[in-house]
């Protein structure tokens, strides 16, 4: 004789029609819009690599893509509802690659990073869209590339064309 039981409430940490990435997409959301450094941390691969596209820095390791990521968050405050804020956001089913386009407004630091004599002036506020393209394995971001166009920084209002 076997008996059956019927169940009656899903299990309390089931979530349903929600795909295996999109825990670490809400973890990476709720630390990266809010310059939790240590929660952000937390989510890189000990041997992840972040490049920054426009520039053509790469920063290797959890030692300096943390530096990275302090050195943003002392470049630019966030005031007034200023901040990052995704605007559109894609994790294939397998949770193993990130699309998170958002745009970020703030106002320049003295801190603002830059081998160059040429960078927006402290105090002056910018809108920037930021792509970030995201490889993740185990439950950890491992190649991040983020793409952005520098000159939208260099020279606010300034109208930049290629093709017309």
């Amino acid at each position: 004789m076997t008996a059956t039981a019927e169940i009656t409430e899903a299990p309390e940490n089931t979530k349903p029609d929600q795909a295996p990435g999109n825990d670490i997409v809400q973890v990476f959301t709720a630390a990266f819009t809010s310059d939790d450094i240590e929660s952000f941390m937390k989510l890189i691969d000990p041997d992840a690599e972040w490049a920054i596209m426009a520039t053509g820095e790469t920063f290797r390791g959890l030692g300096e893509i943390r530096q990275l990521a302090m050195r943003s968050v002392a470049a630019r405050d966030h005031t007034a509802g200023l901040g990052i804020k995704p605007t559109n956001v894609f994790a294939n089913a397998e949770g193993t690659k990130l699309c998170w386009e958002y745009v970020h407004t703030g106002v320049v630091t003295d801190k603002w990073p830059s081998s160059s004599g040429h960078k927006p002036a402290p105090g002056a506020k910018f809108e920037l869209p930021i792509m970030l393209m995201c490889e993740i394995r185990q439950g950890k971001f491992v190649k991040v590339r983020e793409y952005f166009d520098l000159l939208t920084l260099l020279e606010p209002g300034t109208s930049h064309r290629l093709y017309s």
